[in-house]
């Protein structure tokens, strides 16, 4: 945004110059420097080369120049109070950018393969999740054999006779089929191959169903006899950059609880603190 000016207030408040002066603009008695509008330019994460980032730092600078001169005349109590705040918040920030540099002065940031396994198994049900796993039968049939009818009818297993007809079928035409009716088996692993979606997966588990699906040529025949739920630990090697994360940050806020002492513990040896 860019400040309009009556042009009498504009020869009373300042000049503005933006040539290679080293004096670019003036309010007041305030002037801004060459050196000076760089920093504002490269502070608001914009290119010095650049004429609007340039006519932008300055306007800003302006901006604030015009507010302050005006707070003095109209609100001068406030002002003290405000630049008392600001030197409180300024302190604070101050404080915690020292505080990270005393954070990567002393932080060690090499972990150990041994402590990865131990953060791991103190740890583990942070990395564990439920799977179900079922018992079920499945193959995959190609379209150009006949009589699916007949398949999904013996694939109820309502008799022995059944389980050997669909047996013989998966035997003589499947291209992959699951016939362990008796083992358990990660139900994602058994469906791996199989056009189905989230929702439709957990209805056929709990519901100990049946279903048939088609795609590309190929006819899914799946069956589930039972199923349970099962934890499952995700392996060390695929959590240890996190591990790495969580052990570093650890360390982190452990300095940080102490990094205020150490550091004015220092600036007391440095600094004399007198009282009148």
């Amino acid at each position: 945004m860019k400040v309009v000016l009556t042009s009498s207030l504009l020869v009373f408040l300042f000049s503005c110059n933006f040539n290679e002066s080293k004096v670019v603009c003036s309010v007041g008695e305030e002037e801004l420097t060459e050196d000076h509008l760089e920093e504002l330019i490269l502070l608001a994460e914009g290119k010095p080369d650049n004429e609007e980032d340039r006519q932008n730092a300055i306007d800003r600078w302006i901006e604030r120049q015009l507010i302050t001169f005006e707070s003095e005349k109209m609100i001068p109590e406030q002002l003290e109070k405000n630049k008392l705040k600001s030197q409180i918040e300024l302190a604070d920030r101050n404080l915690f950018d020292l505080e990270n540099k005393f954070i990567r002065s002393n932080l060690d940031s090499v972990v150990t393969d041994e402590e990865i396994l131990e953060y791991y198994e103190r740890n583990r049900e942070n990395y564990q999740s439920q799977s179900y796993i079922v018992k079920a039968l499945y193959f995959k049939l190609p379209d150009s054999v006949g009589n699916h009818a007949r398949i999904g009818e013996v694939f109820l297993l309502r008799s022995e006779k059944d389980k050997e007809e669909i047996k013989n079928y998966a035997n003589l035409y499947a291209t992959n089929f699951y016939f362990e009716e008796s083992k358990w088996i990660f139900f994602e692993d058994l469906v791996r191959d199989i056009p189905i979606g989230d929702d439709k997966k957990k209805e056929l588990i709990l519901g100990r169903g049946e279903a048939v699906f088609k795609e590309g040529g190929y006819t899914h025949f799946i069956n589930i006899l039972d199923y349970r739920l099962k934890n499952i630990s995700s392996p060390m090697e695929v959590e240890k950059d996190l591990i790495v994360k969580h052990i570093l940050k650890r360390r982190v806020n452990k300095l940080r609880d102490t990094a205020k002492e150490s550091i004015l513990k220092d600036a007391k040896e440095k600094y004399e603190v007198t009282y009148p």
